[in-house]
């Protein structure tokens, strides 16, 4: 009895840490097999979005690391409506506005130093690992602004809103956010003339790795919390608690939390499940248009507004003495 139990905890241990690479790598390769069959870009895109999503729901019944993060159907519909809308629309306007201009500082840039900046000639896996540790650099000032500046946060409150995780939380988000988000990230790549495959493979860890951060799956990521922005890294940053959500803002890679400090993944990897979320008492709307409007509402909202007695009497005195919102 004792060896069954002990080969059973064996083999969910396998499962627990192998999950993790397998269902970032065999996406990643797949893509990288079909760019080579010449598979239209937008196929790529689709195929491996919808297919990792798949997979990552099957995952998520069977091996749920909370069965208390499933949610009502008023949660899932207006996360749909992120998805449809929010996460399609502020990129490609900002695409649509701004890329020409990168793209043309990107050449002017190769005409005056005489070659141009962006490797084309590596394979195209160790572009994408350039890709993303560059894009990240963007991401991560700016993400690391929306926390600690006062005026931008109820702009990315909106993503923090989630009272669980599971794979499309990952689309909660306000549209202005996306529209700097996705340019920090953008602007950088096309400033040093990337080129349409290695951005077609950007786009897919991006998407890939933005489901695994905020999936619902017993997985644990090992080794790769040094490396990627996992999911065990990536719940802490929704913790309720705003010293440790203050943390670990990188979207793809960990790299640039590490050199400033920001990492943390404390030795009890696993979050509870009532642990996520804006802090207690923060009014958050359900209704994809109330999200909307949070950034314009958020005296009514935050949690420590004048009908919180305690918790704004705590804001005014934290407020008198300097200290940078939202800090307890």
């Amino acid at each position: 009895m004792d060896g069954k139990m002990e080969k059973q905890s064996l083999v969910q241990k396998i499962i627990t840490y192998s999950l993790y690479p397998l269902l970032l790598f065999v996406p990643i390769f797949l893509a990288l097999w079909m760019i080579d069959q010449g598979v239209n870009d937008l196929i790529i895109v689709g195929a491996i979005s919808l297919g990792t999503a798949l997979a990552i729901v099957v995952m998520e019944y069977f091996f749920p690391e909370h069965k208390q993060w499933r949610p009502e159907w008023k949660v899932l519909k207006t996360d749909l409506i992120h998805l449809l809308v929010t996460s399609v629309f502020p990129p490609m306007l900002f695409q649509a506005v701004l890329a020409v201009v990168f793209l043309a500082l990107a050449q002017f840039i190769a005409q005056n130093v005489g070659f141009e900046l962006w490797p084309h000639h590596w394979p195209l896996f160790f572009q994408m690992l350039l890709a993303i540790h560059l894009g990240d650099m963007g991401y991560y000032i700016l993400h690391r602004g929306l926390h600690e500046i006062p005026a931008i946060w109820p702009y990315h409150a909106v993503h923090h809103s989630p009272e669980e995780l599971y794979v499309i939380a990952s689309n909660r988000a306000h549209p202005i956010q996306i529209f700097f988000t996705f340019g920090m990230q953008m602007m950088i790549l096309w400033t040093l003339g990337i080129k349409a495959q290695a951005l077609l493979m950007f786009s897919v860890f991006v998407a890939v790795n933005g489901q695994l951060q905020h999936c619902n799956i017993n997985m644990r990521c090992g080794i790769f919390n040094w490396i990627f922005a996992t999911s065990d890294l990536h719940r802490w940053h929704h913790s309720i608690e705003i010293p440790e959500s203050n943390s670990n803002y990188g979207n793809n890679v960990v790299l640039w939390d590490i050199l400033l400090g920001t990492r943390f993944l404390p030795s009890k990897v696993s979050i509870e499940h009532d642990h996520i979320g804006l802090p207690h008492g923060t009014a958050f709307p359900d209704s994809y248009w109330g999200q909307l409007m949070v950034p314009f509402n958020w005296e009514n909202v935050r949690y420590d507004r004048k009908e919180n007695p305690e918790a704004y009497k705590k804001r005014l005195e934290a407020e008198k003495k300097g200290w940078v919102y939202p800090r307890h």
